[in-house]
């Protein structure tokens, strides 16, 4: 079992390789035909797509054969005899010992535990700002980057700086999905550009 990112190469490696996912597609938040192509190759390849299964509940060595294991979703499924897990966990903000409910007013979003700013990356407290993936906005190292040395010309920078200048731009960020085909996209979604703008004001194109 593992994650896209990995997929790829030991799936063509005449390995049999199972790919668990929480949901329907092992991508989200991407363009269906992104989503949907990309699960297509996975499939073409030989990859065994195990769907909606809520993630990975448990994983314990098989009775019979200690050098094996048997990994257990949150849905009720069992998948026996496994050489190898890589478990893709995710991430949570690293926060619980700075304290910062209980010694200053930074405000934590009660969902996930991501530090709220604003567009300036300020916090609610005076003096303390945050970027990077602790926000919760753009999980990308060159975005928390940009975050941070736009941070630094709005502190420390001249004057001619202005503010308008001194923020970082959310919008149309590039992002890549090291996968097998590898995927790059930019910009807004079909569905997010649609409920942005209407669908008679956008026009689809495709290619093969």
């Amino acid at each position: 079992l593992m994650n896209c990112r990995k997929h790829g190469s030991d799936g063509d490696g005449g390995g049999e390789v199972h790919l668990v996912l929480r949901y329907d597609n092992a991508l989200r938040n991407f363009d269906e035909i992104v989503m949907n192509g990309l699960d297509e190759e996975m499939v073409r390849a030989g990859i065994h797509i195990h769907r909606n299964t809520g993630g990975v509940a448990k994983v314990e060595l098989d009775a019979s054969n200690p050098s094996k294991k048997n990994v257990h979703t949150v849905s009720g499924q069992m998948i026996p005899n496994v050489d190898v897990v890589l478990m893709a966990t995710s991430r949570i903000p690293n926060v619980d010992g700075l304290q910062l409910t209980e010694n200053t007013s930074v405000q934590l979003n009660p969902k996930n535990g991501t530090v709220q700013v604003d567009e300036w990356q300020n916090t609610s407290s005076p003096s303390i700002y945050a970027i990077g993936d602790v926000c919760g906005k753009v999980l990308l190292t060159p975005m928390a980057i940009a975050a941070g040395r736009r941070l630094a010309d709005r502190l420390f920078g001249t004057v001619e700086m202005t503010m308008a200048h001194s923020k970082a731009d959310y919008d149309n960020v590039p992002t890549v999905v090291f996968s097998h085909p590898p995927i790059g996209t930019i910009g807004l979604t079909e569905s997010e550009a649609v409920s942005k703008y209407g669908s008679d004001n956008i026009k689809v194109y495709r290619s093969t």
